[in-house]
């Protein structure tokens, strides 16, 4: 299965996990001058919107950013972060909530790869192995990150290295959270 393939797949699990549990599609707040193609109707009284995730067409591409920093960036890594306009994905793993960062629109596609440089330039800095961060934790400073050299996906507090590993490779990171869905 590729990597397009099987994010696919966590979209769809992602959505039926919030159907089951809600009764209803994601949401997150709105904001009228941050539209997204993924945004489906009009915001709540507690102005929200609801979203799906939608496939892009060409697909996001991280290539030069990672020419640029002179890095190959991991497997996976493009498809993560841009075969779809969405909201930031809730999963499980380890026993964990964590929030997989996505793109929700081309803004915020540019926007998360100058985040990405802060922090493979933060870790240059701090001579630590380089990663890109995917996701958050419920904890205020624990990253969900991916180590350039190795693609294995881990946690990292902000400005350390990479503490526990949770996956091999992105394709295994997304296979586990697809599989522990409640």
């Amino acid at each position: 299965m590729t990597q397009s393939v099987a994010m696919a797949r966590l979209h769809q699990a992602h959505a039926e996990y919030y159907q089951k549990t809600f009764q209803d599609l994601p949401s997150t707040e709105h904001d009228a001058s941050w539209p997204s193609p993924c945004e489906q109707g009009e915001p709540n009284k507690l102005n929200e919107i609801k979203w799906q995730a939608v496939e892009r067409s060409p697909a996001g591409r991280l290539d030069d950013l990672a020419l640029a920093l002179e890095t190959p960036f991991p497997e996976g890594i493009n498809a993560l972060y841009g075969d779809c306009f969405a909201g930031n994905i809730i999963a499980f793993i380890e026993g964990r909530q964590i929030e997989l960062l996505q793109a929700w629109n081309e803004d915020d596609f540019e926007r998360l790869q100058q985040n990405i440089t802060g922090h493979i330039l933060m870790k240059r800095r701090l001579k630590q192995p380089e990663t890109i961060f995917i996701g958050l934790t419920e904890a205020d400073d624990l990253l969900v990150s991916v180590d350039i050299a190795t693609g294995k996906v881990g946690l990292e507090f902000v400005g350390k290295k990479q503490h526990h590993v949770l996956a091999d490779s992105i394709a295994e990171f997304v296979d586990s959270l697809i599989a522990n869905y409640p």
